[in-house]
């Protein structure tokens, strides 16, 4: 049987860069050394900090960037909840309209005043052109397409900031106060309108932001639109 050698290791028999690189390498027997210092252990000679302060700060920042974490889903979830309280008030109040003037009017007042859009318009495409109202006209798809290309022929939301030019044509009364935008294609088997809406913030829409909501409000609109605002009365200016 081999005897265990118990003689003292000395300082000197220790190479800090050979243990400073093992300990690099293995974070869980680093983790189990910091645990055997007391949290008390301070050298205030050398005004040096312990292992184990080292390990309590490490701690408290995963503490704090927990609780930022968790701060961040409330907020989300708060902010989720809202949103679904504004899309379930515009369903209802879409629902409840009986003409195109009361349909557009439920629609750009919930844009405006719950959802507090800077600024929003809906394109309907019809084979004429003409204004309906301050946020709504009937436009050739055709017409729209190719002065602002994909943006109209995509199936897909288009979320984030826009042209110059592109944010003139969809924003025709506001366009100096946007500074992101996103742009709905509404289907229904085939084309029928396009919505937009702006912010003022640059950072309000990306392309990273979850569409579920928007998906929500353009799937209403595509089953709403013909039947409100379609088949009314010959285009014309009523506001």
């Amino acid at each position: 049987m081999t005897k265990k050698n118990n003689s003292p290791v000395h300082k000197n028999d220790l190479d800090p860069e050979k243990i400073l690189s093992y300990l690099q390498e293995n974070p869980d027997f680093r983790e189990q050394i910091l645990e055997q210092f007391d949290p008390s252990d301070r050298d205030t000679k050398q005004g040096t900090i312990s292992f184990s302060s080292k390990k309590l700060d490490s701690v408290s920042k995963k503490l704090s960037q927990t609780e930022s974490k968790l701060a961040e889903l409330i907020q989300n979830s708060t902010d989720n909840s809202r949103l679904f309280e504004y899309c379930h008030n515009l369903i209802l109040a879409l629902l409840d309209t009986a003409d195109s003037t009361s349909f557009l009017e439920a629609l750009s007042d919930s844009l405006k005043h719950d959802f507090k859009f800077a600024d929003h318009h809906l394109f309907v495409f019809s084979d004429q052109q003409s204004k309906i109202n301050k946020h709504a006209g009937f436009i050739q798809r055709e017409t729209l397409e190719q002065q602002l290309g994909g943006i109209v022929s995509s199936h897909q939301p288009t979320l984030g900031i826009l042209r110059e030019e592109e944010k003139k044509l969809l924003f025709p009364d506001n366009h100096l106060a946007i500074g992101s935008a996103a742009v709905l294609p509404i289907n229904n088997e085939q084309p029928i309108a396009l919505l937009t809406l702006g912010s003022r913030d640059q950072n309000d829409f990306r392309s990273d932001l979850e569409t579920s909501f928007v998906k929500l409000i353009t799937d209403v609109l595509s089953r709403l639109l013909p039947e409100r605002v379609i088949p009314g009365p010959s285009p014309g200016t009523t506001g």
